[in-house]
């Protein structure tokens, strides 16, 4: 044990004395001014600011956000001009931003900082990210106005318009980085520059809105995911998927340096977390910069990405394709981690940073895989060391367990090729219908809102990584897929769902994907009595609105499979020609209204009694 103990000491302090040593903030003393911002232009600071203080003060009006961003401008200006024309020039950031929150009196009481205000920093900024409240944001209130709408509004004043979309998001996402916001706010601007121009502004604006929100939810996602993880299943959990997606991205840097940009980059989330947006944005700044300082050491495709300001570089890293795997890598891993006479010995000196090493060596080798996926395979790894290390020889054992791994990601690229195929074949609205039923059965406590929203976010990133081909369609599908997936580990969070999504979202994290898709109808949920008005037709399912009336007719369906949880795909498919037959009647008949509520109730006893209900 003592042994044990030793090599981790010795490994922390290899790390914490690394040449490749990250974070600013383990330098005593060592704080962000305002200056940091000094370089970028006014626009620019006093977005992020105005989206700071909006994260903040969720309550506060936009004029209220609009005075306290400008007074901060202006001393920003100031302090760029003269680092010493102003005491606040010197001070942290975070205390320069406090400081022209309380100083405003009147605007602190009004919003409950006034207990606050009287503490001294840290115990302050603690005080205030206690406030912070999330709430549930949609992204459709992207397309909540016309085009015309829009584009009026974007031709007499784009500052508002564009000042209003960073108020609305900022206020409802409190725990979200702000250049992500920052950058969905120019995506955005772009969007509305393009298609105002065009003669079918709407057509436009459907197709080119989608990227901003796909972004929007990507990102939000990721952080909220994190924060997830944390809570759920902890900071060596994450750090674990870090270490996944960093090896996977930057095959080429070496073990020394993914570790410590794994656990920066936890840090950084920790931060984000518990509400400080303004360092989760300093470090995840910090962690930047050193990928651009060691360039050779991490990777051949940022150097772009490097020229870039503060706030654009890092977007830009984590949106850059995976480095090219080193020549000199060899393809497999088998000689260190499976026929070395060494490896129980290895393994038993220090289990953590062993599995840390299979699991860096493995990531960088399967760009082809996704972080689930490796995830997987390194803690199949970790219960064939446990069982193997038991017998000698080992390596025949451990090689047994490598086929077992191999079969689980056959299974997953089956799986991804069926719902691809399934998709083109069937088109998405098909697609998101086959989905709404899963949903449905596995969740009955949703509402149909969401497990719309989740099931239409599973069609749009279904059709983006579908067309990437087989080597990038798996890891597209998954990464993306597990953020939208695990959200409804965090809406358990919200409200008590069922004890089969519980036992899911809190048993072991690299199981979780599979676990939910493989659920079935939650066994436990009962049915509420038939109510003729889930089912009653209208002549709205005659409307010219082809994407209305598709809403409509899955809300439906949604009703039908909390009605009977247990329905089969063949009678799905039953039902579904009976009812498109009534609006096909109905919506040809000369009193459309008469028709749907003498044929309606037919076809309710036709089907009630086909089940045996009646």
């Amino acid at each position: 044990m003592k042994w044990v103990i030793l090599i981790s000491f010795i490994f922390l302090i290899y790390l914490t004395e690394s040449k490749y040593l990250t974070r600013r903030y383990r330098d005593i003393g060592h704080h962000n001014t305002i200056s940091h911002f000094s370089h970028l232009s006014p626009e620019r600071i006093g977005i992020i600011i105005f989206v700071l203080y909006s994260q903040a003060a969720q309550k506060a009006t936009f004029e209220e956000l609009r005075r306290l961003t400008e007074d901060v401008v202006e001393l920003t200006k100031k302090c760029a001009a003269d680092g010493q024309s102003d005491p606040a020039c010197n001070k942290p950031l975070s205390t320069a931003l406090l400081d022209e929150l309380c100083h405003e009196q009147a605007f602190a009481e009004k919003h409950g900082f006034t207990e606050c205000c009287a503490k001294a920093d840290p115990e302050r900024n603690e005080c205030v990210l206690s406030k912070k409240n999330a709430t549930s944001t949609h992204f459709n209130t992207l397309e909540k106005q016309s085009a015309e709408e829009k584009c009026k509004a974007y031709q007499d004043d784009r500052h508002q318009l564009l000042g209003d979309f960073f108020y609305e998001f900022s206020t409802s996402l409190p725990f979200i980085l702000p250049s992500t916001l920052l950058h969905a706010g120019y995506k955005y601007d772009n969007v509305l520059k393009t298609c105002c121009q065009e003669a079918d502004k709407d057509a436009c604006f459907q197709e080119k809105i989608l990227p901003v929100k796909n972004y929007l939810l990507y990102y939000t996602g990721f952080q909220t995911n994190a924060c997830f993880i944390l809570k759920n299943f902890g900071e060596r959990t994450l750090k674990a998927l870090k270490v996944a997606q960093l090896s996977h991205k930057f095959p080429k840097a070496e073990f020394a340096v993914i570790s410590e940009l794994a656990e920066d980059t936890v840090h950084a989330h920790q931060e984000c977390c518990k509400g400080d947006t303004l360092e989760c944005l300093l470090d995840r700044g910090h962690v930047a910069e050193f990928i651009c300082t060691h360039q050779d050491a991490v990777s051949s495709k940022v150097k772009s990405c490097c020229e870039k300001d503060i706030l654009d570089r890092e977007d830009c890293i984590a949106n850059t394709e995976p480095d090219d795997k080193p020549e000199s890598l060899s393809e497999s891993i088998k000689d260190e981690f499976v026929t070395n006479k060494d490896v129980c010995q290895h393994y038993s000196h220090n289990k953590t940073l062993h599995l840390a090493k299979f699991l860096h060596e493995y990531g960088r080798r399967h760009q082809e895989l996704s972080y689930r996926l490796i995830l997987i395979v390194t803690k199949k790894y970790e219960h064939s060391l446990e069982e193997c290390c038991q017998h000698e020889p080992a390596a025949e054992c451990l090689e047994k367990g490598g086929e077992e791994s191999n079969k689980l990601i056959a299974e997953a690229q089956e799986v991804i090729k069926y719902h691809c195929d399934f998709q083109e074949k069937k088109g998405d609205y098909v697609f998101q219908n086959e989905l709404l039923v899963r949903f449905t059965k596995k969740a009955p406590q949703l509402i149909f809102e969401e497990v719309y929203e989740f099931t239409k976010n599973f069609v749009e990133l279904s059709s983006k990584c579908c067309k990437l081909g087989e080597a990038k369609g798996l890891p597209c599908a998954e990464n993306y897929g597990s953020i939208v997936l695990e959200a409804i580990c965090q809406k358990r969070e919200d409200h008590h769902l069922n004890k089969q999504i519980c036992k899911c979202c809190t048993d072991s994290y690299a199981s979780l994907w599979d676990c939910l898709t493989k659920l079935g109808a939650d066994p436990e949920f009962v049915p509420a009595p038939y109510a003729p008005e889930l089912c009653t037709y209208h002549t709205d399912l005659c409307s010219a609105n082809e994407k209305e009336v598709g809403i409509k007719k899955q809300k439906l369906l949604y009703n039908l499979i909390k009605y009977r949880p247990t329905i089969t795909k063949e009678q799905v498919a039953a039902v579904t020609v009976d009812f498109t037959s009534l609006v096909t009647q109905c919506c040809a008949a000369e009193n459309q209204e008469e028709c749907f509520a003498t044929e309606g109730p037919k076809l309710v006893e036709k089907t009630q009694t086909a089940w045996g209900d009646n």
